[in-house]
């Protein structure tokens, strides 16, 4: 039993020595480290969401649908394989909805119907109110355009022929994964392994010093 125990404690006494070799300020410095390298590649990341937005809008300022439609699917791809990249309350594609709101009142304005002149009067009148932004868009231009033409209309539901684009349908917004399996996701994952192993040496230097302490007070 005697010969047992002590077997025993010089199990223990090399697995505590083995456990103490791994210093804890060395892992420390490996936290730092990595958590240096995750926070410059979460914002590559970032970066590179921002460069894919860039070329979503300049696609939308110049009209070119087909750049625009490719663009909005480089930008959804990045972004969902990319952690750090989300978009907060994402962004407008107010020249796209613009030349559509436009295209439908000048639609509705075209000569063959009779109450042309209404919504250009309305338009001519609205214009002065619109500061824009998607939100004047709504709540200011395009809600004037629809009373005007109401009021000035005599069907007085001549705004009910007015198809006007809704302006929510063209917010982009893509939601970015808590965590992808690129470089940033890997590096992130070291350092939470490495957070794992200081606590987990702690623990085991705890746990080891008590279970020596019974040891010897057996004997």
């Amino acid at each position: 039993m005697g010969w047992k125990n002590t077997r025993e404690k010089v199990r223990l006494r090399h697995l505590l020595r083995w456990v103490r070799a791994l210093k804890t300020w060395q892992l420390v410095v490996l936290l730092l480290l990595f958590t240096l390298v995750s926070a410059t590649l979460l914002r590559m990341n970032s970066l590179g969401m921002v460069e894919r937005r860039s070329a979503v809008l300049a696609a939308d300022e110049k009209g070119d649908t087909v750049k625009l439609k490719a663009s909005l699917v480089e930008l959804q791809h990045y972004v969902s394989r990319h952690m750090n990249t989300g978009m907060g309350n994402g962004f407008f594609l107010a020249k796209t909805y613009e030349r559509d709101r436009d295209a439908a009142l000048a639609s509705a304005g075209d000569a063959t119907n009779p109450s042309s002149s209404v919504y250009q009067q309305a338009s001519v009148e609205c214009r002065e109110r619109w500061k824009g932004g998607v939100a004047s868009f709504r709540n200011d231009y395009v809600q004037c355009v629809i009373e005007r033409v109401s009021a000035l209309s005599p069907a007085g539901d001549a705004a009910a022929s007015i198809k006007l684009p809704k302006a929510d349908n063209y917010k982009i917004t893509y939601a970015s994964p808590l965590w992808t399996p690129d470089l940033a996701g890997l590096s992130v994952a070291i350092c939470a392994l490495i957070v794992l192993v200081i606590f987990g040496r702690l623990l085991m230097l705890m746990v080891l010093r008590a279970m020596l302490r019974r040891h010897y007070q057996s004997t």
